[in-house]
């Protein structure tokens, strides 16, 4: 795995040239054994429990962490105007600045270095944000047409996981803004228009992941709604079958009383007379149901209300 890295005819290239480097990559012990100013170090302090990338300005130049969208995982930096020191006890940084390095990224200086090392760790997120898309036009079909209930688990880790963009889209912005408006020699002119193009595409991200949010809400209420449908048309049978149930109960009840005096009590064809009765009954109850589409789930009201329209 790459250390160092140089720049050679404008681009980003591994290794040392002459003995000299414009990146260099420790790990965080390494990184503490160095001198370090006292604001160095507390952000190095800060490695293990960052929650979103932020940047601090020191006497020589700029110090920070950058967290990924997940929150797993983190590495530090140290930037001068001679030199950007990266602390990563893992292989982010060496497989963004390794792609950086077979892309030919532009870099004029340190600060220009970790403008690209920040996009490289920006590249997938435009397919990352139409996968989480697509995830939702799936729920909502499926809670549209009825189908199958939705993955909910799915649901969950892709709110999760917009809710880690928009910390990360949030701090990557405010870093990349603020070394774009240096203007104490930290960052050379190119490198600076590099990260405010670096700025305008983390806006990009950010407005796309915040009209994917608002989607999401959509998609999560209209998941919602199906569920108070499906519950209601539940309570409706209950209720259509206590409704059919009902002078059923009463008509049995009424011929369960100890009379020795009752209608139909001694006549032969009384008992069939009651279960005529009893029949018709719940015939008229299913067709006036029926009549007013309380017996369908809604569906035969839906069939008419398209045929209306």
């Amino acid at each position: 795995m790459a250390r160092a890295w140089h720049i050679a005819n404008g681009h980003l290239a591994t290794g040392e040239k002459d003995g000299e480097h414009v990146v260099a990559l420790l790990r965080l012990e390494e990184a503490r054994a160095r001198p370090l100013s006292h604001t160095q170090r507390e952000v190095l302090d800060q490695l293990e429990r960052a929650a979103m990338p932020f940047l601090e300005r020191t006497s020589t130049g700029a110090a920070g962490l950058v967290v990924t969208p997940s929150g797993r995982r983190r590495f530090g930096f140290i930037l001068t105007p001679d030199e950007l020191v990266l602390i990563d006890d893992g292989d982010v940084c060496a497989t963004a600045l390794g792609r950086a390095v077979e892309d030919r990224a532009p870099v004029e200086g340190p600060a220009g270095a970790l403008c690209a090392l920040l996009r490289e760790l920006l590249r997938d997120h435009p397919a990352r944000l139409s996968r989480v898309r697509e995830d939702f036009e799936l729920v909502e079909q499926q809670v549209l047409e009825g189908r199958e209930r939705p993955d909910r688990r799915r649901m969950m880790a892709d709110s999760r996981r917009m809710l880690g963009l928009d910390t990360f889209y949030q701090g990557m912005s405010d870093l990349a803004s603020e070394l774009a408006e240096d203007d104490s020699g930290l960052v050379t002119p190119a490198d600076r228009a590099r990260l405010r193009s670096l700025a305008r595409l983390l806006g990009r991200l950010a407005a796309r992941l915040e009209s994917l949010q608002d989607y999401s809400l959509q998609v999560h209420s209209l998941y919602q709604e199906s569920i108070d449908v499906r519950q209601n048309n539940v309570m409706q049978w209950l209720t259509v079958v206590t409704t059919i149930v009902m002078p059923l109960t009463f008509v049995t009840g009424w011929y369960g009383m100890n009379f020795p005096h009752m209608a139909l009590f001694d006549v032969p064809w009384g008992y069939v007379a009651v279960i005529v009765v009893c029949v018709a009954i719940v015939a008229v109850e299913v067709a006036f149901f029926w009549h007013h589409g309380w017996l369908s789930f809604g569906e035969r009201r839906h069939r008419g209300g398209e045929r209306r329209g």
